[in-house]
């Protein structure tokens, strides 16, 4: 009986001496890996949301540019479609005036008397 307590014994302090803190370490080590997984995941997550804001800026800022482009471009159209509007009351202008310029020229032949003369005309 003495021999098997003095088995019992050593296995017991090697349980103690060896099995115990072997299973601390591993226990420990576990929770410290979980925990460096943790932050490694929080940090890649912070840096996911930096990239996030990023691009949404960067979006944002062209947006912006492009509603400003948008408003330029009207704004030339409009003035384009002023300037063509001035073209043509000028062109009307310009023929009212010819005609009454051939008008005049005929009234002064017919008074001066030349029957036999041409106008000049711009054909």
């Amino acid at each position: 009986m003495n021999e098997f307590q003095t088995v019992v014994t050593i296995i017991s302090s090697l349980v103690s001496s060896v099995a115990l803190p072997l299973l601390g370490v591993f226990l420990f080590y576990d929770s410290k890996k979980r925990k460096a997984n943790a932050e490694a995941r929080r940090a890649e997550l912070d840096n996911l949301t930096v990239y996030a804001d990023e691009w949404k800026a960067l979006y944002e800022q062209r947006d912006k540019r492009v509603d400003e482009l948008n408003v330029k471009i009207d704004q030339l159209y409009k003035e384009k479609e002023d300037d063509r509007q001035r073209i043509r009351e000028l062109q009307e202008k310009n023929t009212t005036l010819a005609l009454e310029n051939t008008s005049l020229r005929i009234k002064e032949c017919q008074v001066k008397g030349c029957k036999n003369r041409i106008p000049p005309s711009d054909y």
